[in-house]
């Protein structure tokens, strides 16, 4: 028998006390119960899995190798609206605030740097992974360093694995090819990176098919509504967030085609913060993929997803929880995006897609982001070494409510050198 241990110096029954006092109602004690089981479950499952995989007889075990890699980036953009947020185009600001502001940027920021160690253990294949860029802030010619990646993942042969540490997320597990460095977000394209721990399995089948599940605990991030304590609304929560996907893939055209679904579960906790009662909002979503090779040199990808309170994973054009005076509110959303990827030849690619982020206009307040939508046409070329430039010209447009619509067109160029 595992005996649980204090939560901050408090028995998990005093906890769940001093959570319905909080908020005396049933349905919050209720919602406190399921939140503590499903924060046990989540983060006692996969150590029980992990000691369980890696029980037996210690074996020799493989000095890690390293190996280093990355690129270098330069990016040049010119829109014809004033975009937000410059280097990178997430919505275009309303025409009411500001019209016809056209900018031009050029950043390196985008470089990333990074390494992987693998070696091998109890029978099972180890990878450490650390990877940052230089979005981190700082002036443009003095960037700041930003961590993407920080994990080991661990596989063995049954088709098991476990991660711990910072990833992608479970969800929206496919990304767009744009040069411009959001890729969607905001615009239909949802999932970021967060700290979690995460258990997969991949079972092999007949024909070159393949099952894949995987599930995973992840750091709430919420948001901060004042400056001083009690902080973040994630962490007030006091439960981790659950990411869950399932998906098939199967062989097509003598390529692989992959379809599944995936969804996520959390809680945000405003206690104080806004000098009325606590409030506890949901955010949650659920979606679906899909991959179809077109061919030999073409591919159809695209997501579909609706989700609430879904700013913390690049959804509802940033926004999930409007504020109004004490109270508060979780903000719904829906989108997706399809692209169209082909192969030209003799290293050249061109890419086509769009993208659609569509919050609920009744869970917003005016002024507020009420539809993102982007247009993009890129077209690269590899001519080997390590080289390759592209050229991306995209149509963004934002509407608000009772306000202007915000339109631009963007194009943007880049030089990138990968080692």
């Amino acid at each position: 028998m595992i005996a649980i241990p204090p939560v901050d110096g408090l028995t998990i029954s005093a906890a769940l006390r001093r959570a319905a006092e909080r908020q005396p109602d049933r349905e919050a004690l209720v919602f406190s119960q399921t939140g503590f089981r499903a924060t046990g479950l989540a983060l006692l499952l996969p150590l029980v899995a992990w000691f369980t995989l890696c029980a037996g007889e210690g074996v020799a075990q493989d000095k890690p190798a390293l190996t280093w890699y990355g690129y270098v980036k330069l990016d040049a953009s010119w829109d014809e609206g004033l975009v937000n947020a410059g280097n990178y185009a997430r919505w275009v600001v309303s025409d009411d605030v500001i019209d016809g502001h056209g900018h031009f940027n050029m950043t390196a920021r985008q470089t990333r740097l990074g390494f992987t160690a693998v070696s091998k253990a109890r029978g099972a294949a180890l990878t450490g992974r650390w990877e940052a860029d230089f979005y981190g802030g700082g002036a443009e010619n003095k960037n700041a360093l930003q961590v993407r990646h920080a994990y080991v993942d661990a596989v063995w042969p049954s088709g098991w694995s476990i991660l711990a540490g910072q990833a992608s997320d479970v969800v929206s597990p496919l990304v767009p090819t744009t040069l411009n460095y959001t890729v969607a977000w905001w615009a239909g394209n949802i999932g970021y990176r967060r700290p979690q721990l995460r258990v997969s399995r991949r079972v092999k089948m007949e024909g070159g098919r393949e099952f894949r599940l995987e599930g995973a605990a992840s750091r709430t991030i919420g948001d901060d509504f004042v400056a001083a304590e009690p902080g973040d609304s994630g962490a007030d929560s006091e439960v981790p967030s659950l990411q869950g996907l399932a998906g098939l893939s199967l062989p097509m055209a003598g390529r692989s085609m992959g379809v599944g679904v995936y969804g996520h579960w959390g809680d945000e906790d405003l206690h104080g913060e806004l000098g009325g009662d606590p409030v506890d909002l949901e955010t949650s979503s659920w979606g679906a993929y899909l991959t179809l090779p077109l061919g030999s040199a073409a591919t159809l990808s695209g997501e579909a997803w609706a989700g609430i309170n879904m700013d913390d994973y690049m959804g509802g054009v940033g926004q999930g929880i409007r504020v109004a005076g004490t109270t508060a509110n979780a903000v719904s959303a829906r989108g997706g995006w399809a692209e169209l990827a082909t192969r030209i030849g003799h290293g050249t690619y061109l890419n086509v897609g769009y993208g659609l982020d569509d919050p609920d206009a009744d869970d917003l307040a005016k002024g507020a982001r009420d539809r993102n939508t982007t247009l993009w046409t890129t077209l690269s070329h590899d001519p080997g070494g390590g080289l390759r430039y592209g050229l991306e010209v995209s149509r963004w447009e934002t509407r608000y409510l009772e306000m202007a619509d915000g339109l631009s067109w963007r194009v943007q160029t880049s030089v990138t050198y990968t080692f």
